[in-house]
């Protein structure tokens, strides 16, 4: 059980992260070479919070709406990776991608 519980708290980690730096690229607080990168860190995050939910699910009892969790954590990691390739960020991908951040953040509070 303990295995479960660490693999939650690298999720949660790894979600806050990609929600403070998305927060941080709303307010364009993120100066130089750190904002053309941003999305690498994002996809990153993204791809560990995805596995996460599987390893969560394998490992022990599926997170509530596992279904729905692992679609929103794939649907940010995708729009996290969009500006990288257009080159150029976009505010209100970035904004929808916090307030999806924030509907997972909930589920993580709530367990």
């Amino acid at each position: 059980m303990s295995a479960m519980f660490a693999v939650r708290y690298v999720a949660l980690a790894a979600l806050v992260i990609w929600l403070g730096g998305a927060a941080l690229m709303l307010t364009d607080t993120i100066v130089g070479d750190a904002s053309s990168h941003f999305h690498l860190i994002a996809a990153a995050c993204g791809a560990i919070v995805f596995v996460s939910l599987f390893v969560m699910k394998f490992i022990g009892p599926p997170p509530h709406a596992f279904v729905l969790r692992a679609g929103l954590s794939f649907a940010m990691a995708a729009m996290a990776l969009y500006p990288g390739v257009l080159e150029r960020t976009s505010v209100p991908l970035m904004a929808v991608n916090v307030a999806l951040g924030l509907v997972l953040l909930g589920w993580y509070a709530r367990e």
